[in-house]
């Protein structure tokens, strides 16, 4: 695969997205069954999650990519 056209920081919102997608998926909950039923509070604390888990894997991705080209041959 081919990623030259995708934005730095895209892979990792991708997967973040694609894991949370799956979860949901798993325990069955669609747009359609929550609707109404998630107070402004717990929408927050989603949005925060989600925000940190966004910045856990961009944190990672970084320190990969300063690994490799730490241990790149000279």
């Amino acid at each position: 695969m081919n990623n030259s056209n995708q934005k730095p920081g895209e892979t990792p919102n991708k997967l973040m997205e694609l894991m949370m997608l799956n979860i949901l998926q798993k325990h069955g909950i669609t747009k359609e069954s929550v609707k109404g039923q998630v107070t402004d509070e717990q929408k927050q604390l989603i949005l925060d999650l989600l925000e940190e888990l966004k910045q856990q894997s961009n944190a990672l991705a970084d320190r990969a990519k300063a690994t490799s080209q730490n241990t790149k041959p000279k």
